[in-house]
């Protein structure tokens, strides 16, 4: 049985947070989703702007850590239109070459087009703020 993965939880200037998840997913390995939890509502610019540098900041580090190469990432944004998940989160892959790219997008790509057509289940990290 696997453990539940760890969130780290960034405080902003604003008081409120943000939450980082490793997402266990034996097709995309290193991959975390960085989010602004539901309960706190949408976040202001300056939130969003903040929380970018966080995501690009920890993948910078892990990807540093994990391949020896700080640069071997991408990161994702859906913006409010492309959502299929309500509340703001961008998504963290660490790479390490163009063919794990390739290989992230055509994932990706399967996945969205077989919840388009029904054919499977919605299975997206529900990610709320829960008080210590």
């Amino acid at each position: 049985m696997k453990s539940k993965p760890e969130c780290q939880e960034f405080p902003l200037a604003s008081g409120k947070t943000c939450l980082l998840a490793p997402i266990r997913s034996d097709l995309i390995p290193n991959y975390y989703l960085l989010a602004f939890p539901i309960d706190q509502g949408q976040p202001t610019a300056s939130e969003v702007t903040e929380m970018l540098n966080i995501g690009i900041s920890h993948a910078q580090e892990c990807s540093g850590a994990l391949l020896n190469d700080r640069e071997a990432f991408t990161i994702l944004y859906s913006g409010y239109s492309a959502r299929r998940e309500k509340g703001w989160h961008v998504h963290i892959v660490l790479l390490g070459n163009r063919w794990r790219k390739a290989w992230l997008y055509a994932v990706l790509a399967g996945k969205n087009l077989l919840q388009a057509f029904g054919l499977r289940k919605d299975d997206a990290p529900r990610i709320r703020h829960e008080p210590r």
